[in-house]
């Protein structure tokens, strides 16, 4: 359009070995430091000197520890991001996110504390907790729409997921059939066959399934041959960028063509815009999720009576 974008970037930076002796730890590391970038006014660098390092670890423990403390307090809560069909503007589904609780009532972000779950050990647990509490809101106002929910690549190795997850939809009498799990290439499982054979258990349950961040990586359309998927999510990036970049109208336009023919379900993710939801429309793409559909909320029923307002206007 012509228009003048100034971009600035919040960038923590950490040395191996120093502060860190593995991948997830590093992670975690700059992570922290880029939220001190931005904590210090955005649009800078954040190097640590030794004065840092000592309030660095010591975040990092506390937030450990805050998330240990969370877990086994059931501190976690889900939130609900509306998802809304293309063709009728109707919200018939939710993802499922997962939050903590803060003391000052504020609320805590997956990506604030998912990669500490995961080096705890401790990210089946928190799972559990999410799906149980979403599940009991589902049943507490009787909602019939389909819930999507993030699964963790360690799902696949825990002998008692399936089982535990069933045990959940029972409890709550949520159908099965109702439950979408999200899986993404870029939590890489190293055997196909194991996954194969995890996905073939969960589909005999009734439990549905889809391809999260779909175009983000090369494992996409292997996924697509060998598993029964039945929603394909396409990647955010791809959706946000379709009004200014023609390689990624013609990605979304593909990948929405080649869904069509499998007969699979297909969402945008990050639509954020008027412009943008007419342009998914217009892709046959089945289903729309972003701020402008909707953000996260704890609170189950207000998007369904926003829906059905939106239905009467």
């Amino acid at each position: 359009s012509g228009a003048e974008l100034k971009v600035t970037a919040s960038i923590g930076i950490g040395i191996y070995p120093d502060h860190a002796q593995n991948k997830k730890d590093l992670f975690m590391f700059v992570d922290n430091l880029m939220y001190r970038a931005k904590q210090d006014g955005k649009d800078r660098l954040c190097v640590p000197d030794e004065h840092d390092l000592v309030n660095i670890f010591k975040d990092m423990s506390e937030k450990t520890l805050l998330v240990k403390h969370a877990i086994e307090h059931r501190k976690l809560i889900p939130v609900f991001q509306p998802i809304q069909r293309t063709d009728n503007g109707r919200v018939t589904a939710v993802e499922v996110l997962s939050r903590i609780e803060l003391p000052d009532d504020s609320l805590m972000k997956a990506a604030e504390f998912i990669e500490i779950a995961e080096s705890m050990d401790k990210i089946h647990a928190l799972d559990y907790i999410v799906m149980d509490k979403a599940f009991a809101a589902a049943r507490a106002i009787n909602y019939q729409g389909m819930l999507f929910i993030n699964m963790s690549p360690r799902a696949v190795v825990v002998s008692d997921f399936i089982h535990q997850v069933k045990r959940l939809t029972q409890l709550h009498q949520i159908n099965t059939q109702s439950v979408v799990f999200e899986i993404t290439e870029r939590d890489t499982v190293k055997s196909i066959s194991v996954l194969e054979q995890f996905v073939a258990n969960l589909k005999e349950e009734g439990f549905k399934l889809a391809i999260d961040d779909f175009g983000s990586g090369f494992s996409s359309f292997h996924y697509l041959k060998h598993l029964p998927i039945d929603y394909v999510k396409i990647e955010g990036e791809f959706i946000a960028n379709m009004a200014s970049d023609k390689r990624d109208m013609a990605f979304v336009n593909s990948i929405a063509k080649l869904s069509k023919e499998l007969n699979l379900e297909t969402i945008a993710e990050f639509v954020e815009s008027q412009e943008v939801l007419d342009l998914v429309e217009a892709a046959n793409i089945t289903y729309a999720q972003g701020y402008y559909i909707g953000r996260p909320t704890p609170d189950l029923a207000s998007i369904l009576v926003h829906s059905a307002e939106t239905e009467e206007v």
